[in-house]
């Protein structure tokens, strides 16, 4: 079989997501879904080289470091105005380098762009149009849904008009698409009609199958064993349906002392729900903060049900890890959650912004008796995403 690399290529500077006082942008790196998704790859594929490539505002000239068998690269930007339009003329430069060695040397080259929408991947998509390039959406917005969703933009809506026709153009280039929303994978299908459009996520590990007995679970946890557990995990803002999450909590709690929500996570307004569970005596209500690692497992394991109330989501991991776990889910009927659950089957779709929903759908998932939950949950290990993302490359390389 003739030699394959693979470059991932990231659509912003990892810096933009550096918290207050974090400094670890390596730990950032290796984290993020195109750095699990080229270790992944590697691990099954060994014969396959990766790269991951990304812009990087902080830094000024190239910087390299290897992990678990691939070559990360990090590329000074030439310009950074805001989230989403970092350019970096010496990655495109490097990448133009990049496809003719792989010419003078005979081994295939695709490039897996992860985002579309955004000015990286348009410039690759319009510059390299006649590679094998593949896209893995992350929840972005085409340019007009994009300024829909966000009124402080339509003072720009030419320009994201012109986006809009660019997106037209090029998106046509793409072989194959990666999408984590119905909305997505319909616009994909109709600017792009001759290109392979797909549901697709990011993996999670098998040890998240591992069962681990409830009563146990709630014993190592010090959780009392006469309630009813909901579990919140994720980022703590509006975003996540928080407001709403505790104006349900508040209709619970006068209603019955037995359910208790455990929220674990952190994020900007933190203080502000803080201070509502205070004011209104919340006692059904607990803010755990970071956990990780074992004790993650360990509270997925205690629980009753996970409670996902967003307004915006794409493909939530933490369902998945969920499920795996053999826990129902209640979550609102947004982005790519539709494709994930199969109502009273594996968990209950609610409406957004929705508080009297969050406590239809908390009280009627404490009622049902869901068997093998965690059956859903197998088309999302690793091994499979990998598998049929390699399955993909091999189909675009028959053709091109």
């Amino acid at each position: 079989m003739q030699k394959l690399k693979v470059i991932h290529i990231a659509h912003v500077s990892h810096s933009y997501f550096l918290g207050e006082g974090e400094k670890d942008l390596k730990k950032l790196v290796l984290n993020d879904w195109y750095a699990k998704t080229s270790r992944q790859m590697k691990k099954f594929f060994p014969d396959i080289e990766q790269e991951c490539w990304a812009p990087e505002k902080l830094e000024k000239k190239e910087t390299k470091f290897r992990d678990s068998g691939v070559l990360f690269r990090f590329f000074p930007v030439s310009f950074s105005p805001m989230y989403a339009l970092d350019f970096s003329l010496p990655m495109l430069r490097e990448l133009k380098k990049e496809i003719e060695k792989s010419k003078k040397k005979n081994y295939k080259l695709i490039i897996h762009i992860h985002e579309i929408h955004n000015l990286h991947g348009l410039l690759i998509a319009t510059f390299f149009k006649n590679q094998l390039l593949v896209v893995q959406h992350h929840g972005g917005s085409w340019p007009l849904k994009h300024v829909r969703q966000t009124k402080r933009y339509k003072l720009f809506f030419p320009f994201f008009l012109l986006g809009q026709l660019w997106e037209n153009l090029v998106l046509k280039n793409v072989k194959c698409f990666y999408a984590l929303s119905q909305d997505e994978m319909n616009y994909l299908k109709k600017v792009a009609p001759n290109s392979k459009v797909k549901f697709q996520t990011m993996g999670i590990d098998d040890f998240y199958f591992k069962q681990i007995n409830k009563k146990t679970a709630r014993k190592k946890l010090k959780l009392p064993l006469n309630k009813k557990i909901v579990l919140f995990i994720g980022r703590i803002n509006t975003v996540k349906g928080i407001p709403y999450l505790l104006e349900a909590m508040k209709k619970l709690q006068a209603q019955s002392r037995d359910i208790e929500l455990k929220i674990i996570g952190f994020g900007p307004e933190e203080d502000k729900f803080k201070e509502y569970v205070l004011k209104n005596n919340l006692k059904n209500v607990e803010f755990l903060g970071g956990v990780f690692g074992e004790k993650k497992l360990l509270y997925l394991s205690a629980a009753d049900a996970l409670i996902l109330p967003s307004s915006k989501e794409g493909a939530s991991v933490t369902i998945m890890e969920a499920m795996a776990r053999n826990l129902p889910v209640v979550a609102t009927d947004v982005g790519g959650i539709p494709l994930m659950i199969e109502n009273r089957k594996n968990g209950i779709l609610i409406k957004p912004r929705n508080s009297k929903e969050i406590v239809r759908g908390i009280k009627e998932i404490l009622q049902l008796r869901m068997k093998n939950i965690k059956k859903h949950a197998y088309k999302y290990k690793w091994e499979k995403i990998i598998k049929d993302t390699v399955s993909d490359y091999s189909e675009l390389l028959k053709h091109s």
